[in-house]
């Protein structure tokens, strides 16, 4: 096998990893069991008992419920939201606010805004602080209510007792079982694999930028023994955005610097140890990004490679599939293919 005669032109190649390398699946299952337990439980703002193991058995149901049919998850993600924090944190907020009375309600309502990433989260925080009389910045991404939301996220996906240990907080609901060893490719894995090698050993610079924590990539990167084809200190994570965003705010300068903006495919592309000062104040070598190709399934990761400066392929193995293409194709996505298959080809 070789690499595909289009990524000649590029050293460096920075990969998404949900929808690319691994499965979103099992983050949709759980950001739809998040926004039903917040919506109906009531040890949040429901009004009846709470099952936990009811509701994971029932999670197909409700993830169709909650996300219309996937319609919604489809629809956030071409407006540039990419972590399924957000995904649920917006479900949630248009729900308990009354701004809509029902998930197809959810659906109808962003379809016909306008609004992007960033403006949703705005309009979310003002519909739960009139809703729950708070102030509009107790509402807001990355404050109280929507750490919450994320706290919620992350019982399901660790399981009560496992999220206790980590976060050294005790869980809102008990008896939650861990889903993490749910994960599975979004190829089968022998493809990744040969992907990823072949690669590898004609000279590629692997890296990745991906919306998961630290915690949350380390587990298919362990289970599948893929760690090996990355360049070191160039897999920057969820952990890396929050950390820079802490570190300007202990400064004074509240930042927002999750994708649709470029800064984690530039940390990875420039390494983790490199000043987060430095790439927000553009202070790098503008040299490498011509040589580099950013590969995502969704708007966020293409809208940054857009602010980036940088060339883009995307895969149709996200939430839409197939039918992605026309919008990637719209959007002006440089590359398309199926999925990450189409970067080698036979000798």
């Amino acid at each position: 096998m070789k690499c595909a005669k289009f990524l000649d032109k590029y050293e460096y190649i920075i990969f998404d990893m949900d929808g690319v390398i691994t499965s979103e699946e099992n983050y949709w299952d759980i950001a739809a069991l998040t926004v039903y337990e917040l919506l109906n439980a009531n040890h949040y703002y429901g009004i009846t008992p709470f099952d936990p193991s009811d509701a994971l058995s029932r999670v197909k149901e409700i993830r169709n419920e909650v996300f219309f049919g996937d319609k919604t998850i489809t629809l956030v993600k071409e407006r540039g939201v990419n972590s399924n924090w957000d995904l649920g944190y917006i479900v949630f907020a248009y729900m308990l606010s009354g701004k809509c009375k029902s998930y197809k309600e959810v659906y109808d309502y962003i379809s016909q805004t306008s609004l992007l990433a960033f403006d949703l989260y705005t309009e979310c925080a003002q519909l739960l602080s009139e809703k729950l009389g708070l102030p509009v910045e107790v509402c807001s991404r990355n404050e109280p209510v929507w750490n919450m939301c994320r706290d919620t996220f992350q019982e399901w996906y660790f399981g009560s007792d496992e999220f206790e240990v980590f976060y050294n907080v005790k869980p809102r609901c008990q008896g939650k079982e861990s889903m993490e060893m749910r994960e599975i490719p979004a190829i089968a894995l022998d493809d990744v694999l040969t992907v990823l090698s072949t690669l590898k050993e004609s000279g590629k610079k692997l890296m990745v930028a991906t919306g998961r924590s630290d915690r949350d990539v380390s587990n298919p990167v362990r289970l599948w023994d893929i760690g090996k084809f990355f360049e070191p200190d160039a897999v920057a994570t969820y952990t890396h955005i929050t950390q820079a965003e802490q570190h300007f705010l202990k400064m004074g300068k509240k930042v927002i610097l999750t994708k649709p903006e470029p800064y984690i495919f530039l940390k990875a592309l420039y390494r983790t140890s490199y000043p987060d000062e430095k790439i927000i104040a553009g202070e790098y070598h503008k040299s490498l990004i011509s040589k580099a190709l950013i590969v995502g399934d969704a708007g966020s990761d293409l809208f940054a490679a857009k602010r980036m400066g940088c060339d883009f392929l995307a895969v149709l193995t996200g939430i839409s599939g197939e039918s992605a293409r026309g919008y990637f194709e719209k959007e002006k996505a440089e590359y398309i293919l199926p999925s990450i298959k189409g970067m080698i080809e036979s000798c």
